[in-house]
């Protein structure tokens, strides 16, 4: 069994039309993740409060990894707005 942990992962807009800002999200994900199995969790995150194709990809940077988000999934309530 792999060790889980529980990650605050960052989701960016893909383009960032009106109404789209940073968010974040808080997925139970394994202890060393990665970028495919990211990928998986994040989209059963999204598919498990009923918000279909949310996740375009996700990608890392010197903060981590992040999920970029297709903007038409910001219409729905989820996640926390990164100030």
């Amino acid at each position: 069994m792999r060790n889980r942990t529980q990650t605050t992962i960052r989701c960016v807009p893909r383009c960032g039309f009106a109404a789209t800002e940073v968010r974040t999200i808080d997925c139970d994900i394994p202890a060393a993740v990665d970028p495919p199995e990211l990928l998986e969790a994040l989209r059963f995150w999204f598919a498990s409060r009923g918000i279909a194709d949310a996740v375009y990809d996700v990608d890392v940077d010197d903060d981590g990894y992040f999920a970029i988000i297709n903007d038409e999934a910001f219409a729905q309530d989820w996640g926390t707005p990164l100030l």
